[in-house]
C-alpha cells in the first residue's frame, strides 16, 4: 500500500489543483444530497421486534384496541390544598382548556382519577389522545397551558411530552476551540494547526451529509447524528494531525516536494488503516441483529469514510499548495507533553510501569460489578426540565414506581375463580404497590390488569418484578406482560445478552488484523488484553459516574440513573478503531527504529516514543476533549455515549498505548518480532 500513495504523494505535487477540483466536486454532492435532497431525523423510541414485550403489545393492540391513544399528564402541586374553591376553579379551567384540542378523546382530572397525594396538595390530569403518538403541535399547547395557569401558589408540570433530542453545535464548538489549542502548543504554529481543524470540519459537514441522505431511505434518531458527529470530528482531526506531524518531521531531512511524498506514503497506509478498522467495528454492529444498533453504527462509518476521504484529499494538497504551513522551526516547545515522563517510566522503570498500569485499570473497573443497564426515563433529565419536575413530585407523592406501570395479560379460560386468583397472584409479589381493576378484552378472550410498582423502571427490582410475573400461572394460563417498563427491560436484556459475543468477535478480529499489520504474536496479545481492560476500566468509569451519581455536578448529569443498555457495544466497537489506530502508529515507528538501531529494543522504544508520542499524547487529548464536551448537553444519551468515548481514549491511550504496551515491549525483546509470519 506504500507504493500506491507514494504514487498518490507524487500526484498531489504534480496536479494539486486537479485533486482540490475532485474533492471540491465531491463535497459539493455529497453536501447537496444531503442538505437538499435527503430526508429527517427520526423521533421513534428504540424498539427491537420478538421481545416478549413486544409480542404481548401486539396482543394487547389487537384484542384491547381502546388502550391505543397516546397518554399525557399535567401535573399540578399546590401550596393550598387542591380541593379549595379556588383550586377547584383552576382545575376547570385547565381542563377546559386540554378539552380544546381537537386530537383529546378525554381528559381525567385529579378528583375523578382519584390522584389526589400529600393531603390533597398534588394531582394530575391524565389527558388520552385519539392519536398514537403526541405530536410537537400537542406538546406546545400543553405546555402554553401549564406557562397560562401556573403560578405563585401552583405549579404546574408535564409528563409524557413529546421527546427530541435536543442536538447542539455548542460541545462541537468547545471542543474544536480547545483542539485548536493544543494543535497550536504541538505545531507552535497557529496557521498550521488551522489544517486538522479546517480538514475535520469539513469532513464532518460531508460525513452529516450522508447520513441525512441516508435518513431518506432509513428511521436515523437524531443521537445518530451526535455519534457521527463525534467520531468523525474526533478522528478527522487525529488523522490529518498526523499527516501534518509527520510533513513537518520529513521537511526536518528533506525538501519540501520530497517531505510530502514521505509524509503521504508512510503516513497514508496507516490512516486508511486506522479508518478501516473503525469502519469495519462499527459495522459489526449488524452482525448483532438488534435494528437501531446497526443503523447508527452504519451511520459513525458513513461519517468516518468521509473523514478519511477528506482527510487525504484536503491535506495533501493544502501543505503543498501553502508551503507557510507545517514549516520547521528552530525551537519546538517540547515541555508542553509528557513525553519524557512517559519514556522514562517506560524504558527505565518497565515493570513498576507495567504493574502500575494493571493495578489503574483494575481499580477503575471495579464498579462493574454493579453494572445495571438500562433506558433514560424522566428522572434522567436535568433538573429544569418540565418532565424532571414533574417526575419528582410524583415520586414523592405516589412512589418512585408510579412512572413504571407494567400491563399483565392472561388468557380468559371462563373459569369462575380465574379472575381472583389473577389478581392475588400479581398483588402477592414483594415489589407491587397497587394493582388496577380487571379489564377484559372486546372478545372476551383475555383479561389485563396494570400493575404499579413500588420502584423506578430502571431498578434492578422491577427487572425481578417482570421476570417473576412472567413465570407465573394461573389456572394454567401463564402472564404475559409489556408496558414501556417491560419493553425497556426486554431491550436491555437482549443487548446484555449479544455484548459477551460482539466482545469476542471484536477481540478475534483486533488480535488477527494486529498480527497481519505488525508481523508479530506478542505484540497483538499484549495489545488485546490491555484493550479488553481498558473497556472493562471504561465501564468501570461509566458505572461510577452516571450509575452511582459521583461527580454528577461536575459532570452536568442529572444524578443517579442506569447506564444506557446499548453504551457498552458502541463504547466497545468506537475504542477498538481508535486503539488500533495509535497501536499501529507507535508501533510501527518503534520496529522501524529497531531495524535502524540493529535490534537494540530499549533504543527503538525510546526513539519511538519521542517520534510519534507527543503526535499521541495530543491526538488522545483532543479526542478526550471533544467526546466529554457532549457532557454539557441535555440529553443523557449523548451525555453517556460522549464519557464513555472520553475516559475509553484516557485509558487506552495514555494507560494502555503509551505506557503498557512498549513497556511490554521493551521487556520482551526479540520476541516481539522474534516469529516472522
Amino acid at each position: 500500500m506504500e507504493k500506491i500513495f507514494q504514487r498518490y504523494g507524487k500526484l498531489t505535487t504534480v496536479h494539486p489543483k486537479t485533486i482540490l477540483g475532485v474533492g471540491i466536486i465531491i463535497i459539493f454532492i455529497m453536501l447537496l444530497a444531503g442538505f437538499k435532497f435527503g430526508g429527517s431525523l427520526s423521533t421513534k423510541e428504540l424498539a427491537i421486534n420478538n421481545t416478549p414485550a413486544s409480542q404481548t403489545a401486539d396482543l394487547v393492540k389487537k384484542h384491547f384496541p381502546s388502550n391505543n391513544g397516546a397518554q399525557a399528564q399535567v401535573v399540578l402541586k399546590s401550596h393550598s390544598k387542591l380541593t379549595t374553591t379556588k383550586n377547584q376553579k383552576l382545575m376547570g379551567k385547565i381542563e377546559a382548556s386540554l378539552a380544546k384540542d381537537k386530537n383529546v378523546a378525554t381528559v381525567i382530572s385529579p378528583v375523578m382519577g382519584r390522584t389526589l397525594a400529600q393531603k390533597d396538595h398534588v394531582g394530575y390530569f391524565t389527558v388520552n389522545y385519539k392519536n398514537k403518538k403526541i405530536t410537537d403541535h400537542e406538546t406546545n399547547n400543553l405546555k402554553r397551558i401549564a406557562s397560562h395557569y401556573g403560578n405563585r401558589d401552583t405549579q404546574i408540570e408535564l409528563s409524557g411530552i413529546s421527546q427530541k433530542v435536543a442536538v447542539s453545535e455548542v460541545p462541537e464548538i468547545v471542543g474544536i476551540l480547545v483542539a485548536l489549542g493544543i494543535l497550536a502548543i504541538t505545531f507552535t504554529s497557529l496557521v498550521t494547526a488551522g489544517l486538522p481543524i479546517i480538514s475535520a470540519l469539513v469532513g464532518l459537514l460531508t460525513g452529516i451529509g450522508g447520513v441525512f441522505y441516508c435518513a431518506k431511505f432509513v428511521d436515523v434518531p437524531s443521537y445518530d447524528i451526535s455519534l457521527a458527529a463525534m467520531v468523525s470530528l474526533a478522528v478527522g482531526i487525529d488523522y490529518a494531525l498526523f499527516l501534518v506531524a509527520r510533513y513537518k518531521q520529513e521537511r526536518q531531512y528533506a525538501e519540501r516536494t520530497q517531505a510530502l511524498i514521505n509524509a503521504v506514503q508512510y503516513t497514508g497506509p496507516s490512516i486508511v488503516f486506522a479508518g478501516a478498522t473503525i469502519v469495519i467495528a462499527l459495522l459489526s454492529m449488524n452482525v448483532l441483529g438488534i435494528g437501531f444498533l446497526g443503523i447508527m453504527g452504519n451511520m459513525a462509518a458513513i461519517a468516518v469514510i468521509s473523514t478519511v476521504l477528506i482527510t487525504l484529499l484536503l491535506v495533501p494538497i493544502a501543505l503543498q499548495l501553502c508551503p507557510a504551513i507545517g514549516r520547521p522551526k528552530q525551537e519546538q516547545n517540547k515541555r508542553f507533553l509528557p513525553i519524557k515522563f512517559i519514556k522514562n517510566a517506560v524504558v527505565n522503570h518497565s515493570v513498576i510501569t507495567v504493574c502500575c498500569s494493571l493495578l489503574i485499570l483494575i481499580l477503575a473497573a471495579l464498579p462493574i460489578q454493579q453494572m445495571h443497564l438500562g433506558l433514560p426515563n424522566d428522572g434522567s433529565k436535568q433538573v429544569n426540565t418540565t418532565e424532571r419536575r414533574a417526575y419528582d413530585i410524583k415520586a414523592r407523592a405516589y412512589g418512585a414506581g408510579n412512572d413504571s406501570m407494567l400491563v399483565t395479560v392472561i388468557r380468559n379460560t371462563q373459569k369462575p375463580q380465574l379472575a381472583s386468583n389473577y389478581v392475588k397472584a400479581v398483588q402477592d409479589q414483594s415489589n407491587v404497590k397497587m394493582v388496577t381493576p380487571i379489564i377484559p378484552s372486546q372478545d372476551g378472550k383475555y383479561l389485563m390488569l396494570s400493575v404499579t410498582p413500588k420502584t423506578d423502571s430502571n431498578d434492578i427490582n422491577t427487572e425481578k418484578l417482570v421476570k417473576n410475573l412472567r413465570k407465573i400461572k394461573v389456572d394454567g394460563q401463564q402472564i404475559k406482560v409489556t408496558g414501556s417498563t417491560a419493553m425497556n427491560i426486554d431491550i436491555s436484556e437482549k443487548l446484555n445478552s449479544v455484548l459477551p459475543k460482539f466482545l469476542l468477535i471484536i477481540t478475534v478480529f483486533a488480535f488477527i488484523l494486529l498480527v497481519i499489520a505488525l508481523r508479530s504474536l506478542v505484540i497483538p496479545l499484549v495489545a488485546v488484553i490491555g484493550f479488553i481492560l481498558s473497556i472493562i476500566a471504561t465501564l468501570g468509569a461509566v458505572t461510577f459516574t452516571i450509575q452511582e451519581g459521583h461527580f454528577a455536578g461536575l459532570l452536568h448529569l442529572p444524578g443517579k440513573t442506569a447506564v444506557l443498555n446499548f453504551l457498552p457495544v458502541i463504547t466497545i466497537g468506537i475504542l477498538f478503531g481508535l486503539a488500533m489506530d495509535y497501536e499501529v502508529f507507535l508501533v510501527r515507528q518503534i520496529h522501524e527504529e529497531y531495524l535502524k538501531s540493529a535490534n537494540n529494543i530499549s533504543l527503538a522504544v525510546e526513539r519511538g516514543l519521542s517520534k510519534v508520542g507527543s503526535a499521541i499524547i495530543a491526538a488522545a487529548l483532543i479526542m478526550i476533549t471533544v467526546f466529554a464536551s457532549f457532557a454539557f448537553t441535555d440529553e443523557i444519551i449523548i451525555q453517556s455515549m460522549g464519557l464513555a468515548l472520553a475516559f475509553g481514549v484516557f485509558a487506552d491511550a495514555f494507560i494502555v498505548r503509551l505506557l503498557l504496551v512498549p513497556s511490554m515491549i521493551k521487556l520482551c525483546g526479540k520476541l516481539n518480532w522474534g516469529t516472522k509470519l
